[in-house]
């Protein structure tokens, strides 16, 4: 009977309705209960949430969102080709990405192409500094990324249309519509990305070649209140992509590539009073992938896919308004077949107990602890502890340290040839002090980092001439992150500056080098100025010298600068906007060999009514 519902769920959600939100605000009787993961169980951590100005100035790409906005350093085989996030000097299966509470990182190789995620899909981003793998599991190492929806049961009905065109023949289009009131709320959303994507390589006589890609997703999130006490939320995204993948300096290249992923999410919230709740969540997650040699032979492909069933058991309870209690099972399957190796499956139960504690009115510690079972492995025992002192009303200095892993993908276990079964999962320890200081228009964090970790995955060639994944390195990573913010109006005249910059010393224990990947130095810094109608900004990113096997990636600077202005005279009172990309028309690259764009432009349009 139970595998016949859970079969029923499962179908219901493939359909593709749904979303869960890891972040909700509930009304009951006048008492607002918050249930927030990345707020409330993230003593001493460091985050950055995304705001909506910053996602619709660069909506085409996630990546460039994040890399002029956050602490991040991404790997990109070109524009809109593979992009790999670098955080903290980790690699881009240690970083995490969220989807309302979900870790949704491939199940095949462990990481995000952050290049098939759609900026539009979002309500909001947040970005957490530090290992996160006790609340979301493997991978959670140098930092984690939070992509949430967001429900409310208020009044309100609203349509968006974002336009946008420029350089290479790329355009995006997306409309979203909002409807809500106390008793349910609807969001439905559609986008489309397209480019040629055929840029000239500056200092050669070599184009793009190659480059061109398409992508498109659609979105539903939907919630009913059954009653004062319950509460049901149904979310999806859904996205297509289909890209060639780009030439490099020395080589053409005829390959393609076609990605899918289904997210759907179901989270039912019962409320026993204003203080406890028990959220019941089921997701499905469908990843899959095919690979052509040559795009002009779509008969001759590779190909790999991933299914996988989520069920969470989420008890909160605010025991009082000093003692906060959150404990957490979950059950995982997931099905993973491919090319390259035969069908593999892997169960993973997990329990989670996190605990805050607010000491005084100046003092705060959160203690978290993580197991799970798995036949495959021996999973450590994870915990987090991260304490927070208020020093005086202007200046806290907080503490955390954390034991995080990852545990072996499906490629590193079953490929063929080359998979070892005999892998164990990644550990990592950290440590890392932080101090913010908050004046009323001006707010300064300086975080120090420290990680080590051991029984570090790389693929390296057998005795049979095949490359083989073995644990083979351990590697310590030490660092400062320095963030800034700072706003001041003068009448209609509106300023602010925000500035992120980051050291990362990461060295191979084993040879006392650097990790390849990592610049040394990274900065970025945004100016914004708005008179009225009428906003200018110019963004700023300084990325070091990058060692890479045996070359090196020159450092570099980037700038963005755009001009947006709303028509007063027009009905709705519609965005226009102007934006020009790497302004001096610099040469750089983020991947030895892939060159990204000179100076290029584009124009967007943003209706709301």
């Amino acid at each position: 009977m139970v595998k016949k519902y859970v079969t029923f769920l499962c179908f219901l959600i493939s359909v593709n309705l749904v979303a869960q939100k890891d972040s909700v605000v509930v009304k009951l009787d006048e008492i607002f209960l918050p249930i927030s993961k990345v707020k409330d169980f993230s003593k001493g951590y460091f985050k950055t949430k995304i705001s909506d100005s910053l996602i619709g100035r660069n909506i085409n790409s996630l990546t460039d969102i994040l890399k002029f906005n956050s602490f991040i350093y991404f790997k990109e085989n070109g524009l809109g080709m593979v992009s790999s996030p670098s955080f903290r000097g980790t690699n881009a299966s240690q970083t995490a990405v969220i989807w309302n509470g979900i870790n949704i990182n491939s199940q095949l190789n462990g990481q995000t192409d952050f290049n098939t995620i759609s900026s539009n899909s979002f309500d909001n981003i947040t970005v957490r500094s530090g290992g996160g793998s006790v609340l979301f599991g493997s991978g959670a190492i140098g930092g984690t990324v939070y992509l949430n929806n967001t429900i409310e049961f208020l009044k309100q009905q609203n349509h968006q249309i974002l336009l946008n065109y420029g350089s290479f023949n790329t355009s995006h289009f997306s409309y979203n519509f909002k409807k809500a009131n106390a008793k349910s709320y609807l969001k439905l959303g559609v986008g489309y990305n397209n480019s040629d994507n055929d840029f000239e390589y500056l200092n050669s006589n070599l184009i793009n070649e190659n480059g061109s890609f398409y992508n498109y997703n659609f979105d539903v999130n939907f919630g009913y209140k059954l009653n004062s006490n319950n509460e049901l939320k149904i979310f999806s995204n859904s996205f297509f992509s289909d890209r060639n993948l780009s030439r490099t300096l020395n080589a053409p290249s005829n390959d393609s590539y076609k990605d899918i992923s289904l997210k759907n999410l179901v989270d039912w919230v019962h409320y026993f009073s204003p203080k406890e709740s028990l959220n019941t969540r089921f997701a499905y997650i469908f990843d899959e992938y095919k690979f052509f040699d040559d795009y002009t032979n779509e008969a001759i492909f590779s190909i790999g896919s991933a299914k996988r069933k989520i069920l969470k058991l989420d008890y909160n309870n605010s025991i009082s308004r000093k003692i906060q209690l959150n404990g957490i099972l979950g059950f995982e399957t997931t099905k993973a077949e491919g090319t390259s190796f035969s069908t593999n499956k892997r169960d993973v139960f997990s329990a989670i107990f996190s605990y805050n504690h607010l000491l005084s009115k100046k003092l705060s510690y959160g203690l978290q602890f993580r197991k799970e079972f798995l036949k495959e492995f021996n999973s450590p025992l994870l915990y987090s502890l991260g304490i927070e002192q208020k020093i005086n009303k202007h200046y806290i200095i907080s503490f955390n340290t954390s034991k995080n892993f990852r545990i072996p993908t499906f490629n590193d276990l079953y490929w063929q040839p080359g998979g070892n079964l005999d892998l164990k999962p990644e550990k990592s320890y950290q440590f890392e002090i932080g101090n913010s200081l908050t004046f009323k228009n001006l707010s300064v964090s300086l975080n120090g980092f420290y990680i080590k970790s051991s029984d570090l995955i790389q693929w390296v060639p057998n005795q049979t001439g095949n490359w083989s994944p073995l644990n083979v390195n351990s590697a310590k990573n030490i660092g400062l992150e320095l963030a800034l913010n700072f706003k001041k109006s003068l009448g209609d005249h509106n300023f602010s500056l925000q500035s992120n910059y980051s050291y990362t010393n990461a060295k191979d224990l084993k040879t006392n080098k650097r990790l390849i990947s990592v610049p040394i130095n990274r900065a970025n810094f945004l100016f914004d100025y708005s008179f009225k109608e009428f906003k200018i900004y110019y963004q700023h990113l300084f990325n070091g010298n990058v060692e890479y096997l045996v070359n090196t990636i020159p450092s570099f600077s980037v700038a963005n600068l755009g001009v947006n202005y709303q028509l007063p005279f027009l009905k709705n009172k519609p965005i226009i906007g102007f934006k020009i990309n790497n302004i001096y028309n610099k040469y750089y690259q983020n991947t030895l060999s892939r060159p990204m764009p000179g100076v290029n432009y584009q124009i967007t349009t943003n209706f709301n009514f």
